[in-house]
């Protein structure tokens, strides 16, 4: 999921920067979005990213327990992910 949503979402300037360094596994990325206690319903969501300017970062807040992320990209068998961020 994380090639394919930088070619469908990203600007021609991202996809310049990020394609050839994720397509030669030079950076590796994931694209979360179930909750645990959200599954896909995805405007259930309560996980908050803010971009903060003078750091040029994203600021993640998962406010509960039920925001955390669980076994994003459906590789339950392969990969078991658990991100809790606070």
């Amino acid at each position: 999921m994380f090639i394919p949503t930088i070619k469908g979402q990203g600007s021609e300037e991202q996809k310049a920067k990020w394609l050839p360094l994720a397509e030669s596994f030079q950076i590796i990325g994931t694209y979360a979005q179930t909750e645990i206690g959200h599954g896909t319903f995805v405007r259930g969501l309560e996980t908050i990213a803010t971009y903060d300017k003078t750091t040029q970062e994203f600021i993640i807040h998962s406010p509960t327990h039920s925001a955390c992320k669980w076994w994003p990209g459906n590789r339950m068998f392969e990969i078991i992910l658990y991100m809790d961020a606070f």
